[in-house]
């Protein structure tokens, strides 16, 4: 059995056909070069004759893994006949792991074979075409990883498409959605399956939220284990069913077109939750508005905690730290103080209260990535550890390359006092 198939057309100025292959049946690679100006496949005979030898092997030869990624050519009906030979052809030959990473603005119609494949294990599907239609009979019974990368559903005459392309896959496990900025999809909103276990969704963000929708959106998946949540945040969640959540990431990003949203259900659903990521401005700001919808994470075990910027308030972060009554492990981008107060050796932004409601965690280990030493940051270590009375291990990871500086470092560390005696701070220098 072939291990791995791929084709793989890239524009560049080169004219030629470049083959590297193996005289067994382990391993073919064909990559084919083909110039900005060609209009068509069959500018070097490079696709169609690879096609050509694939519709002639024999029907026992099989294929494990293929990947079929076409960019930057003016695709017509004669060139998605030939693309969707191919991948009849492969389909026919039971492969397990299938890519097809075909670029094209619009016109383009997956063949229906792929939603109907009784072997595909792992399907990646990808990137700018539309998914209208999932035939009738669609049906993946050994799908358990599907990968969505910047493809488009349309929810015609409210069939939606993505529902049933999610209905259609009984053993699937892993859905990892990656979707354009600027493009939002005519779907219901709503992810519901039953036994998905790991949810990636990515969707718009600060960067380019033109076109993107605050419509509501659902996540009724009670065996998840596994939520990456990054998106704007949405007006509403109607439902959030995570009740066997193990670990979640969470990034929220929010507009003037969401003023009135509502995360609540967001925010309880994540109760069961043992390892958080809480990433991005926004999503600090989301568990201080909901903070009476905080629930206590009863499983809570390690945190982290990203702001990218040191001088936003961490109003979220008691919130957080006082629901969290089994946490053991708190892992911080950057220490959070007021920049222009750097002189004041008291200085701590009123948002933390100094560290008061640190007296009752029962944190062990402290990780603070991202650290320089200077003073500001010295002064929030000092009450820090003169606050958590059962920290073990102190670890920061200090960017500075200097070694006077990393011996400044060391000796302040070693000078400051400690509620726990049986603190050891460890300093990691990149």
């Amino acid at each position: 059995m072939s291990e791995i198939v791929r084709v793989q057309e890239i524009s560049s100025k080169s004219e030629h056909l470049k083959i590297a292959s193996k005289n067994c049946l382990n391993q073919i690679t064909i990559i084919s070069n083909v110039s900005s100006s060609d209009r068509s496949f069959q500018s070097n005979g490079s696709f169609k004759d690879f096609v050509s030898v694939l519709l002639a092997r024999r029907d026992s030869y099989r294929i494990r893994r293929f990947s079929l990624k076409l960019r930057s050519m003016d695709f017509d009906s004669v060139t998605y006949n030939l693309v969707n030979d191919c991948v009849r052809n492969v389909l026919n030959r039971r492969v397990l792991d299938l890519e097809l990473d075909v670029n094209v603005n619009e016109g383009y119609a997956l063949p229906s074979e792929v939603f109907t494949c009784k072997k595909v294990a792992k399907l990646r599907l990808g990137s700018g075409f539309v998914i209208e239609n999932i035939p009738k009979n669609a049906l993946l019974p050994a799908l358990k990883t599907l990968l969505l990368d910047k493809v488009r559903f349309n929810d015609t005459n409210g069939d939606c498409a993505f529902t049933r392309l999610i209905s259609a896959s009984p053993v699937l496990e892993e859905l990892v959605i990656y979707r354009n900025d600027s493009e939002d999809w005519k779907w219901s909103r709503i992810v519901v399956s039953q036994i998905l276990k790991r949810l990636t969704f990515r969707g718009g963000g600060w960067r380019d939220h033109s076109g993107c929708s605050f419509e509501p959106i659902s996540f009724d998946t009670p065996s998840l284990e596994y939520f990456e949540y990054f998106d704007i945040l949405r007006d509403e969640y109607p439902v959030v069913n995570l009740n066997s959540l193990v670990e979640a990431k969470i990034e929220l990003f929010f507009f003037l077109g969401g003023d009135h949203y509502d995360a609540r259900n967001l925010v309880k659903a994540l109760k069961n939750v043992r390892i958080l990521s809480v990433g991005a401005v926004d999503t600090m700001h989301v568990f201080n508005t909901f903070k009476k919808k905080v629930p206590v994470f009863e499983n809570l075990n390690h945190l982290s905690i990203s702001t990218e910027l040191a001088s936003v308030c961490w109003d979220a972060v008691p919130i957080l730290l006082e629901k969290s009554p089994n946490l053991k492990t708190l892992t911080v981008e950057a220490l959070h103080y007021n920049t222009q107060d750097r002189g004041d050796v008291s200085s701590v932004c009123k948002c933390l209260d100094g560290y008061y409601f640190l007296s009752s965690c029962h944190i062990k280990v402290l990780k603070i990535t991202k650290f320089k030493g200077d003073i500001g940051e010295m002064v929030q270590i000092k009450h820090v550890l003169e606050k958590l009375p059962r920290l073990e291990l102190l670890e920061l990871h200090s960017q500075a390359s200097r070694n006077d500086l990393k011996l400044m470092i060391m000796m302040r560390l070693l000078m400051l006092p400690r509620a726990s005696s049986k603190c050891k701070v460890k300093v990691k220098f990149s």
